[in-house]
């Protein structure tokens, strides 16, 4: 069974564009279309970027950025989340030999 994908229009610097998506991903579509739209924005009342063809490729490579920085958190995270893990293995272990370990008294 196919699905049928419809297609969501959206604006981005006063121009049309229509989107493949489905009907559960159209609204993601639209919030992404809107965060572009907004990061436009921004960067045009800095007043500094001249044409829509350079302004698109700044905020995409600023996008860009922020999602590498996003995914190396996530990675770093990740890694932290990995050495606390075996850290409680070991005091967890150390643990359980002092429980059984005869008490002197």
């Amino acid at each position: 069974m196919s699905k049928d994908i419809g297609g969501v229009a959206v604006r981005v610097l006063e121009r049309e564009y229509v989107i493949a998506a489905g009907d559960e991903q159209r609204g993601a579509v639209l919030a992404s279309a809107d965060y572009l739209n907004e990061r436009l924005r921004e960067l045009r009342r800095g007043g500094r970027v001249v044409g829509n063809d350079r302004l698109l490729v700044l905020v995409a490579l600023n996008i860009v950025h922020e999602l590498l920085q996003e995914r190396a958190a996530r990675e770093a995270q990740g890694a932290a989340i990995d050495r606390l893990t075996a850290l409680e293995k070991r005091l967890t272990a150390a643990l359980g030999t002092l429980e059984s370990a005869p008490h002197s008294g």
